[in-house]
């Protein structure tokens, strides 16, 4: 998985799966200078900023995940 999949995968679904392959991703491509250090800064502080989300986000953003796969079926 390159490291925009893994980060596009982490923004379509947050999931503690989709924040560990962008973070393993984004330190793996730093430390090869794939990507500067700007990007796994940000990497860092999106995953941060979803685990730090209030529980009622997170639940509705759940709520609202499990409606749109009902949806699709």
């Amino acid at each position: 998985m390159t490291f925009d999949q893994a980060k596009e995968a982490f923004r379509e679904h947050k999931t503690c799966e989709s924040a560990d392959a962008y973070l393993h991703n984004a330190v793996h491509h730093k430390a090869a200078d794939l990507i500067g250090a700007q990007a796994l800064f940000n990497a860092v502080g999106e995953v941060a900023s979803w685990l730090a989300a209030p529980d009622e986000q997170l639940q509705s953003f759940e709520a609202v995940k499990a409606s749109a796969v009902a949806w699709r079926r």
